[in-house]
Parts: C-alpha cells; structure tokens; sequence
C-alpha cells in the first residue's frame, strides 16, 4: 500500500478556496435578499454563510462518496480477488465486506480498491462527524453563551 502524506500547502490553498467560495456565497445571498450593505459586517451573517456553503458542499460530496465507494467495492470483489477465493466462502466468514479487514484474501488489483473504500469510507465518516458537529454541538455551545 502507499505511504500517506499530507500536502499542506493544498490542504491549505484548498481551505482558502473554500473561505472565498463561502464568501461569495453569502456576499450573493445577502444582496439578493436585502440588497444593504450593512448585514455583510455581521460576524453571524458570515457564519451563515460558510453553514451555507458546507452544505452546498456536503450534498454534492456524500453521493459522489458513496458511489465512490460501491463501485470500488464491487471492483475489489469481482475483479480483486485471489484465485480460489469466493465471494461468500468460509476464508472471509460468509460475508463480502470482510474482504475490507482481510487483505490477505486480494491480489494487487483488489489491495488497490481497498485502499480507496477505506479512503471514501474516512471521508464520509468525517463529513458526517462534521455535520453532526454543525447540527448537535454548535447549537447546544451557542446557546450557552
């Protein structure tokens, strides 16, 4: 498997890209709706702003993530098992999705497509923390201040 590395500079440049999105987002949203000025200097209003973007972003990345995920999965069972290896056989316990837990079971083809449903797999789960963050928590710190 390949080695992980994080690119900060992306990471980064990306995180700006996305503050310019949300941004524009709420610069756009705020004229159209009241057309002043003067709501654009309201910290909350921007906040409502980066909400609106998140979610603009999240509805677009969960679907592509989940099918991300079935198609690498179906890759890694059709085409990424070892010879001799069924689908639904005593080596993976009877159940397709051990083929994530057993690399031992994939040749290289399958090794690959099970890095990347481990990889859409921790992208989602961090979206949905994400979102569990922004609905449940913030709320719950907000109104304690």
């Amino acid at each position: 498997m390949r080695t992980v590395r994080v690119d900060w500079y992306r990471l980064l440049g990306y995180s700006l890209l996305f503050l310019l999105f949300s941004l524009i987002v709420t610069i756009g949203f705020v004229f159209s709706l009241t057309g002043e000025m003067k709501h654009l200097l309201q910290l909350r209003v921007h906040l409502s702003g980066i909400e609106l973007a998140f979610s603009l972003a999240m509805f677009i990345s969960i679907p592509v993530l989940m099918f991300r995920f079935s198609f690498f999965f179906y890759r890694m069972v059709k085409r990424g098992r070892r010879n001799g290896i069924g689908i639904i056989c005593y080596q993976n316990l009877f159940n397709p999705f051990n083929f994530l837990l057993f690399p031992s079971l994939l040749n290289h083809i399958g090794l690959e497509s099970r890095r990347r449903c481990i990889v859409s797999v921790t992208l989602l789960l961090i979206l949905y923390l994400v979102v569990f963050f922004d609905t449940q928590i913030k709320p719950a710190l907000m109104g304690l201040s």
